[in-house]
């Protein structure tokens, strides 16, 4: 029994990405962030510190920008509805660290300021480091035609 739990972890770390990396040094990437729920947001932060760290494992430097759209931006504030903080307020506060281990990583984060008009999101309200942009539409645009991959996190 003992080697059945084990052998799963055994087997992902020796996992890799080699054929996908190979010959890389460095990559760009952008996520376009638009989750509505901030339970899968939490999980996706998350799992995108996981990328950063495996990305770092083998060997390649990266350079990530998180742009946060739509319903999104209602659960990057310190200043959530009621009706949010009473339904999620765990999730809020494990959202609110992944960002900061996220910035400590080195991912840029910006969020949309249509979006948080949209949301009645005071952009002085969003999580330390994260910067309010005229558009995140432009933001995605103006990364990618900088040679950053686009990476959806959608709904």
């Amino acid at each position: 029994m003992a080697a059945l739990i084990i052998a799963p972890t055994v087997a992902a770390e020796n996992l890799h990405n080699r054929a996908a990396i190979d010959g890389l040094e460095n990559v760009k990437a952008v996520y376009d962030v638009r989750k509505s729920n901030p339970n899968a947001l939490d999980m996706y932060l998350k799992a995108i510190i996981t990328n950063v760290e495996n990305l770092e494992k083998e060997g390649v430097q990266a350079e990530l920008v998180m742009v946060f759209i739509s319903h999104s931006v209602k659960f990057i504030n310190t200043a959530p509805t009621l009706e949010t903080e009473a339904d999620y307020g765990e999730a809020l506060a494990s959202i609110a660290q992944s960002v900061e281990t996220l910035q400590e990583l080195g991912v840029r984060m910006e969020a949309c300021n249509g979006a948080t008009r949209a949301f009645n999101v005071d952009n002085d309200t969003l999580l330390p480091g994260i910067e309010p942009v005229r558009s995140g539409f432009i933001s995605l645009m103006g990364y990618q035609n900088n040679g950053y991959a686009l990476i959806p996190v959608y709904d």
